[in-house]
């Protein structure tokens, strides 16, 4: 698929990376044992909504490279009601000032010592940011749904969140995957 041509009827959708190459994105897969290194939102056509060392819109040609792999899963019977909340979400913490959208270091600290509760109030990594918009929809959906948005883990790693979201096919599925390494092949 093209990330750069998703349908914004189609949008928003979850967003998990994995750059194949770096130190620390390698760190975070062995840590983590799991197969991405980073999550974020793709909140309109041609950009991703993710957290770096700021929260900001970034465009999705700088993930469209050699050694990055993308998987993009979709969030099943989301209202066009329920998709504008999420996107106002993500928009309302785009506007933040830069120093309440700062990357969270003392979490993934958290993460690493296997403290999760450790953190900074107020910020956070890549994988708490995806959940919280997520609950944003808590009201609006039927009991189900409801319930497994409650259970989304909390200070979770990319690929606990990955994982949940196998789990839970009946309210997520994969839209879609990109490859960097068999696109340049």
């Amino acid at each position: 698929m093209n990330p750069q041509k998703i349908p914004k009827k189609h949008l928003p959708l979850i967003v998990f990376s994995d750059q194949t190459s770096g130190l620390f994105a390698s760190l975070i897969k062995v840590w983590t044992k799991g197969a991405y290194n980073h999550v974020m939102w793709a909140n309109r056509q041609g950009f991703f909504a993710s957290q770096g060392n700021t929260y900001s819109e970034v465009e999705v040609d700088r993930y469209m490279k050699d050694n990055m792999r993308l998987k993009f899963w979709k969030i099943k019977k989301l209202t066009p009601v329920q998709k504008r909340f999420i996107i106002e979400s993500i928009n309302e913490k785009l506007k933040l000032p830069w120093y309440k959208k700062m990357y969270d270091w003392l979490g993934i600290i958290g993460q690493t010592i296997k403290i999760k509760f450790i953190s900074t109030p107020g910020l956070d990594y890549c994988s708490e940011d995806v959940p919280q918009h997520l609950i944003e929809i808590m009201p609006y959906v039927d009991e189900d749904f409801a319930e497994c948005l409650a259970n989304l883990p909390k200070h979770a790693a990319p690929s606990e969140l990955n994982k949940y979201f196998k789990k839970n096919k009946n309210h997520f599925e994969v839209y879609g995957t990109w490859d960097g390494d068999k696109e340049s092949s």
